[in-house]
């Protein structure tokens, strides 16, 4: 019998996020970067001891006559992050380069030749943008079928049968893992309405969970502001650079004061761009709300990592309309996905940011293990 993997994953725009078992559950990060590849020059790509690094640093797929780079090596080949893309177009590349990544670190063995294919089932657990997820799972659950039956990763065959596949919308992860907690302590959340608020960073979503309800086009959208559009504003104030320029993001969540553009001697002024970018965002941020969260007493849930960056503003949004006691935020599996995923070797603390964006696909795979055995793979 074909050995089993189990992995649950956000096709983030800002990253991969994936959860996945070797014996215990384990993160797994792709770069969002994808890049069309010249199949010719993926000899010289191997030459230049591709295949010797990370599986995740030098990810490649090729599925019929087409490759793709994913990730760190996208970046390299100056791939982009497909922003102004339904995220369904990219979306098989990125499923087999994660499910390549871990038949590699799981499955493949050291002495194996390149040229061996391997075999495996595979359950998935996915999470989709709401009007992807409403519109075009079943086209994509075929894609994913066809696609994994063959294809090449890093130039190895492998071929994958699906035995389980559950999508979701974005947001949808953290209202379950909701749903288990209040479980262990004797309350249904079908009781409540419970509001989702994903703050991302292509879109700002809501879902509204009316009474354990599925979310409808007439109580739910992802049409929000991500948090592209504080780097695009951003970006306006500092001449030649780009809104999707991964330096640009790593420097504003990291308050940098300046920003230095490659081949250019003065730095630029980051502090003064962001406040101007923070204001904007801000102000396009709330008009959403003001819209769209419902009137009745709902329960809120806030996450995604550019939740965070505005927290104290949101906090004071909540507060002036009554409603921060009814407020739960992301970072509240963070303790709990702590002692998950920390393995008999332990493991360092995810800071607050990490935490908080893989809380969604956490609950999503917290769910999924309640109805399937994991893997036990060594």
């Amino acid at each position: 019998m074909p050995p089993l993997i189990q992995t649950y994953i956000d096709m983030g725009s800002s990253a991969t996020k994936c959860l996945y078992w070797q014996g215990q559950p384990r993160l797994l990060h792709l770069d969002p970067q994808v890049a069309r590849l010249n199949p010719t020059r993926l000899d010289r790509l191997r030459l230049g001891g591709l295949t010797t690094q990370e599986p995740e640093d030098s990810a490649y797929v090729m599925v019929g006559h087409s490759a793709y780079a994913i990730g760190t090596l996208a970046m390299a080949q100056k791939g982009d992050s497909g922003l102004a893309l339904p995220k369904r177009d990219r979306a098989v590349y990125k499923i087999l380069a994660t499910l390549g990544v871990i038949a590699e670190k799981t499955l493949a063995t050291q002495d194996a030749a390149p040229s061996a294919s391997g075999e495996f089932t595979a359950q998935l657990g996915l999470l989709l943008p709401l009007e992807e997820y409403w519109q075009d799972r079943q086209d994509l659950k075929a894609q994913v079928l066809g696609a994994m039956a063959d294809f090449r990763f890093r130039g190895r065959a492998w071929a994958g049968q699906l035995e389980r596949l559950e999508m979701q919308p974005e947001g949808a992860g953290l209202y379950l893992a909701k749903g288990l907690q209040l479980a262990r302590a004797g309350v249904s959340i079908r009781d409540s309405t419970v509001v989702v608020l994903m703050l991302g960073h292509r879109n700002l979503s809501i879902l509204t969970f009316e009474k354990g309800s599925t979310p409808q086009e007439t109580n739910s959208t992802s049409q929000g502001p991500g948090f592209v559009e504080y780097l695009k504003q951003c970006a306006t104030e500092l001449p030649g650079v780009a809104p999707d320029d991964p330096a640009l993001l790593a420097a504003v969540l990291q308050a940098h004061p300046t920003f230095h553009v490659p081949g250019r001697r003065e730095a630029l002024d980051l502090s003064k761009a962001c406040a101007y970018a923070r204001e904007f965002y801000l102000e396009r941020v709330t008009q959403f709300l003001v819209e769209w969260l419902p009137s009745a007493e709902v329960e809120v849930i806030v996450g995604g990592g550019a939740a965070y960056v505005i927290r104290a503003e949101l906090e004071q949004f909540f507060d002036q309309r009554g409603m921060g006691q009814q407020v739960t935020w992301a970072e509240a599996l963070r303790q709990e996905m702590t002692d998950v995923l920390r393995g008999p070797e332990g493991t360092d603390t995810p800071d607050l940011i990490t935490s908080v964006r893989w809380a969604d696909v956490y609950g999503l795979f917290k769910t999924f293990m309640y109805s399937a055995k994991p893997a036990q793979t060594h």
